[in-house]
């Protein structure tokens, strides 16, 4: 094992293919003096497809999931964007075992800003994971008291620093299928699985680990990148209204078309939103549009909010 490589794996099916491409392709132009190793665990992924992720980088690894490993997993998910590839993260660790000693793992919807040479410099020897919390104010998180955690510190998994003997050890999959699978509806899933299990055993790192895009209001969202000094490691674009979607305009998918440039999903264009549109989609939509002075689409986008309410009732 070569330690210093820094080793990053992703999950995905099919449908985040493109994304985990663009993912992997800003770690690399921001690391370019940086020994990387990428692994891809791939559910439901057809050989042109893969051939594709491939042509993406030379650094890639991939691992197929059968749809036995899923078997095990029930659950009703709350929020329409999340799948069972989640639930990959929690094989990892037992497959990359005794080939890895510690491992980087990010979703789909991750982008890098920055060097990341300096994750080697956080110690997780006496832990099992590193990872940032999921609240910007950690003192009121929802989520620890949803689930009774011990402390605020309930964090977002979508970025975890992994020492997986410590994992192993611990059995930490196993331990977080058995709330799974008694806690079928779980609003996380995996996420507040794993916060069960690791409340105790993981280390709190700085949010620039792990910067939720949510976190920042709509100037931020389009001055993010403008101060190198306090852009983050990681942004990770939380949420159903992602920023490669056609509708989302903005500096996040400007950047993203940037990234996405270098793969090979370079030609293809952005998909609409418009047919994942849930109520509070467009009530959010309405909200940014009177904050932009666009009363017209403000009040259309508000009164088909409203119809649409109606109707799931």
């Amino acid at each position: 094992m070569n330690n210093n490589i820094i080793n990053i794996a992703y999950c995905t099916d099919s449908n985040y293919l493109e994304y985990v491409a663009v993912s992997i392709k800003s770690i690399i132009l921001n690391n370019l003096t940086e020994k990387l190793q990428f692994h891809v665990f791939l559910y439901n992924v057809n050989e042109n497809d893969i051939k594709k992720l491939q042509q993406t980088s030379n650094l890639i690894l991939i691992y197929q999931i059968e749809q036995k490993d899923f078997e095990k997993y029930n659950h009703n998910f709350s929020t329409t964007h999340i799948t069972n590839s989640t639930f990959i993260r929690l094989m990892v660790p037992r497959l990359l075992s005794g080939k890895v000693k510690e491992l980087l793992y990010l979703d789909a919807d991750v982008l890098c800003f920055n060097n990341i040479a300096s994750i080697r410099d956080i110690n997780i020897d006496n832990y099992i994971c590193a990872a940032a919390v999921d609240s910007k104010h950690n003192n009121q998180n929802p989520n620890s008291s949803r689930l009774n955690l011990n402390s605020n510190n309930y964090f977002n998994a979508g970025v975890l620093y992994i020492n997986i003997e410590n994992w192993m050890n611990f059995d930490v999959e196993n331990k977080s299928n058995d709330i799974l699978s008694n806690n079928i509806e779980l609003k996380y899933a995996d996420q507040d699985a794993l916060n069960i299990v690791l409340q105790h055993h993981t280390k709190i790192i700085d949010s620039k680990w792990n910067y939720l895009f949510t976190w920042m209001t709509d100037k931020q969202k389009e001055e993010f990148f403008d101060n190198k000094d306090t852009l983050p490691y990681f942004i990770h674009f939380t949420g159903p209204r992602k920023m490669w979607y056609l509708e989302h305009k903005g500096l996040a998918q400007n950047l993203y078309q940037f990234y996405k440039h270098f793969t090979p999903w370079a030609k293809a264009p952005l998909k609409s939103f418009k047919d994942k549109m849930r109520p509070v989609d467009y009530r959010v939509y309405a909200k940014q549009f009177f904050r932009q002075g666009a009363l017209i689409k403000g009040i259309k986008y508000y009164f088909i909010y409203l119809l649409k309410k109606l109707d799931c009732h």
